[in-house]
């Protein structure tokens, strides 16, 4: 009987491994599907650039940006000046296509696995095509753009209608491209490397024969932030190992701070970083091979690297990996990177290290006895390296509010600090999350390099949290208690079970009102002699107990809102209209249509009659024979590709 049961389960889990590869299957190929759409819009968007390149020019505003920014920066020859002009517009045309035509984005966006395969690691090699995972590109023209969008390893991105790109193949000057060593333009070693004598393989021997590179080695004309990214409905693994190599244009008398990097990070649900890695192109550190172009430039990369990601305090919960590389600020100098075995690998010695906090969930600590409590996590050295530094910081809303320099309980992979409730301030409240920082030595062949690695613990809901344990009442009085919005929000944001008396002074900040001074209490706050919020601050207090809400309230009530700039479009219409050459005219004419294209001319008599009707192919020009008209004037009727209607007379004589 035994035997019999044991052969009808052996028949079950065939039946659903055999159920769950065919789902998997269909779903990969209604993605190629989805993926092969895209690259026809792709080729419709650049019809749509062509079509209406002469008809639009950019905004005023646009234009004047671009052409102060360059002159600053005397490394732009006029050349890249006009190169600038160009992709920017171009970019802006793209904007346009989108905002007229919005349902083609759906194409760009990966659909969810289906439930019953979510867990499974699909496609992770990119072997059966891109299912699953989703491609953008944020241009940003330079210095069009300026500096302030560039923020380093912390620069924002997200995939939008205007920013989605669908990925070539084999093309290394396209921004996102899937190497594939059975198809045209198939290269063995990067193009880039290889043309300097250096052969790093553009397929990692670990994998298939299928990669994703992102960016492309341009550099000048805009500042290329390049992304791939994929949803999980469910982590099912504690760590994520992936293979990547780095190839990156650095250039000497560049600050860190704007120089390329490459970025990888887990997102949970809630969009907070889980974990990352971030390296920004620098000769000092052992990951990079330097090799010298001239005395200004020099190439940096790495050869195929084994990295890890923990993720173990989102495990069975849902989580997006996000890989992008960007150029330099300035835009000159590039950032590109192939990415591998993004699942399904395991790093037997991951060389970048590996850090992570064991989920932390402490409600309400003991403040009136300060009573201790454990955060512990594990540590992993990188390749050639000793631990230097840990530490652990306490953060709310951003800010760090405490330090510990120094864990308690320290092994060759362990690590655990102690922390006293008074570290979280006085009279606590809200929420607190905690971060690990470590340093480490790597042993260069130039020296020794520092390495940093943080990481937040990421598990759902606060590690520290004093919300429903604020003590009754506040007073705060001059000059101890005055501040401005600028300060740490254990101090802006005050709430209490039962009342707030204030007599302190709230200044000037940075006016902007989503980092408003905020107090709130259960039975009232009580505005006394002595409380002033200067012109220029930013203060609410109303009625309301130990919520840990912080929303500040403007004065309708509502909440301040960021602006999507998504769909303003920085073009303006050209003037459209055709001229008659030669008019007056006896024998022939050509017609010159002005930033368009026609497709119809109609010539009437003045009272309506009809004397030539014809469909042109779109043009944006003709000739005519007039000879045989009679003398007198005509009407000329020119409907152009989008269906504009425009007229002019026609002297015949």
């Amino acid at each position: 009987m035994f035997k019999i049961l044991k052969i009808v389960l052996f028949g079950i889990i065939c039946f659903v491994s055999e159920t769950i590869s065919a789902q998997v299957d269909q779903y990969i190929e209604t993605e190629n599907s989805r993926i092969i759409v895209s690259k026809k819009i792709e080729i419709e968007i650049q019809n749509f650039i062509d079509d209406n390149f002469y008809n639009y020019k950019l905004s005023q505003e646009i234009n004047d940006k671009i052409i102060h920014s360059l002159k600053d920066e005397n490394e732009f020859t006029p050349e890249e000046l006009e190169k600038e002009v160009i992709n920017t517009k171009k970019h802006e045309l793209r904007k346009l296509f989108f905002y007229r035509n919005p349902d083609k984005k759906v194409n760009y966006v990966a659909t969810p696995i289906p439930p019953s395969v979510q867990q499974l690691c699909v496609n992770g090699d990119f072997e059966n095509g891109l299912a699953g995972y989703s491609f953008w590109s944020d241009a940003h023209p330079q210095p069009a753009s300026g500096s302030a969008f560039f923020l380093s390893c912390d620069t924002p991105t997200a995939l939008s209608a205007t920013n989605v790109i669908a990925p070539t193949t084999n093309n290394f000057n396209s921004a996102i491209t899937m190497i594939d060593n059975a198809s045209a333009g198939y290269q063995v070693n990067d193009p880039t490397l290889a043309g300097f004598g250096v052969n790093i393989p553009t397929l990692n021997t670990n994998g298939g024969g299928k990669c994703i590179k992102l960016n492309n080695t341009f550099g000048s004309g805009s500042s290329d932030l390049s992304t791939v990214s994929r949803y999980f409905p469910s982590i099912n693994q504690s760590t994520i190992d992936f293979n990547f190599s780095l190839i990156m244009d650095n250039k000497p008398d560049h600050e860190q701070d704007i120089q390329p990097y490459f970025r990888v990070r887990v997102l949970d649900q809630f969009n907070n970083v889980v974990d990352e890695i971030c390296i920004i192109a620098n000769p000092s550190n052992c990951l990079f091979t330097a090799l010298n172009i001239s005395f200004d430039r020099r190439i940096l990369y790495t050869g195929w690297i084994c990295a890890r990601l923990n993720v173990q305090d989102i495990l069975n919960q849902p989580g997006t990996i996000e890989f992008s590389v960007s150029d330099c600020q300035p835009s000159r100098h590039f950032g590109t990177v192939y990415i591998d075995n993004i699942c399904g690998l395991t790093c037997s010695a991951p060389q970048l290290g590996a850090l992570n906090i064991n989920p932390t969930n402490v409600n309400c600590p003991d403040v009136a006895n300060n009573l201790p409590f454990q955060v512990c996590g594990t540590y992993q050295v990188p390749l050639n390296s000793t631990l230097n530094t840990l530490t652990l910081d306490i953060l709310q809303g951003g800010n760090v509010v405490g330090t510990i320099n120094t864990p308690t309980q320290l092994t060759a992979s362990t690590f655990c600090f102690t922390v006293f409730p008074s570290l979280f301030g006085a009279n606590p409240s809200g929420n607190f999350e905690f971060q690990i920082n470590a340093t480490f030595l790597v042993n260069c062949s130039s020296g020794t390099f520092n390495y940093d690695i943080s990481t937040n613990s990421s598990g759902i809901g606060a590690d520290v949290t004093f919300i429903d344990c604020c003590v009754p009442t506040l007073t705060l009085t001059t000059p101890a208690d005055n501040h401005n919005n600028l300060a740490p929000f254990a101090i802006t944001q005050r709430e209490r079970s039962d009342w707030i008396k204030a007599s302190n002074l709230v200044s000037f900040g940075d006016n902007t009102l989503a980092n408003g001074v905020v107090y709130h209490a259960e039975n009232f706050v009580e505005l006394n002699p002595g409380f002033e919020a200067l012109l220029g601050a930013q203060f609410a207090a109303y009625p309301e107990g130990c919520s840990g809400n912080y929303t500040y309230r403007s004065e309708n009530g509502t909440n301040p809102q960021n602006q999507n700039n998504d769909n303003v479009i920085n073009l303006e219409k050209n003037a459209v209209g055709f001229l008659i050459v030669p008019n007056p005219s006896s024998n022939s004419i050509e017609i010159l249509m002005k930033n368009a294209k026609f497709k119809n001319i109609t010539i009437t008599t003045v009272d309506g009659k009809i004397v030539l009707e014809r469909n042109i192919q779109s043009n944006n020009k003709c000739n005519l024979d007039v000879a045989n008209y009679a003398n007198g004037i005509y009407i000329v009727n020119i409907t152009t590709e989008d269906e504009q209607l425009f007229t002019e007379k026609l002297i015949k004589n």
